[in-house]
């Protein structure tokens, strides 16, 4: 029998319902005092008779479930979509967006280094400012400070004692930015492609 994997996935949701509730309301076992069987059977044979049907009953499901889930996964791994165009199976796309979280911590780790550091660095620099103008009006007077070239080489080495600079060898700012599409436009069209894939991708099972 041929089903789309659309309808699949909803018995396979179907089945692992029936399955937990079979199994909770099964009798697998029981016993009997002399010759009277515990409360709800008339006979030992009656016992019997629905343990096994009880227990033949859960195998069937769980082994209806294990051939439609596994028609699945062999056509997850196979069937290919395209997703904000990048290439994946069905599988591989699954997976990403299952684990997609560790991409936005990533981003969210990236951001908050990069407002932290430039936060710091500003604050550092507006300090300094601060600090040389008093150091330059210390060193001059008004009319000393007319002197371009000396107040420019008193302005020079105290920067380069007490400026703050980005250390940033990775370039978090367009990092940022890229990981930030990158991850915005595989959410907007995974779902929609992978429920478009479901609906017209098919699987052969036993009726």
């Amino acid at each position: 029998m041929e089903i789309s994997i659309t309808r699949s996935l909803s018995e396979i949701k179907m089945l692992n319902k029936r399955i937990s509730r079979k199994i909770s309301d099964s009798i697998f076992g029981g016993y009997s005092v002399g010759k009277k069987v515990m409360t709800g059977y008339d006979t030992k044979e009656d016992l019997e008779q629905t343990v096994k049907s009880d227990f033949d009953s859960v195998n069937d499901l769980i082994a209806r479930r294990n051939e439609v889930k596994s028609a699945i996964v062999m056509s997850n791994a196979t069937t290919k979509v395209e997703i904000a165009g990048v290439k994946y199976t069905v599988a591989e796309a699954i997976e990403r967006k299952s684990s997609i979280e560790y991409e936005e911590h990533l981003l969210n780790r990236l951001k908050n280094t990069y407002t932290q550091i430039v936060s710091r660095v500003d604050d550092v620099n507006d300090d300094m400012n601060r600090r040389l103008d008093k150091h330059l009006e210390t060193l001059f007077s008004k009319e000393a400070k007319t002197d371009v070239q000396q107040t420019d080489s008193v302005v020079k080495s105290f920067k380069e004692q007490n400026e703050a600079k980005l250390i940033d060898p990775i370039g978090l700012k367009t990092q940022i930015e890229k990981l930030e599409q990158k991850i915005e436009d595989f959410l907007t069209e995974v779902d929609h492609v992978l429920s478009t894939s479901n609906a017209i991708t098919t699987i052969n099972v036993s009726e």
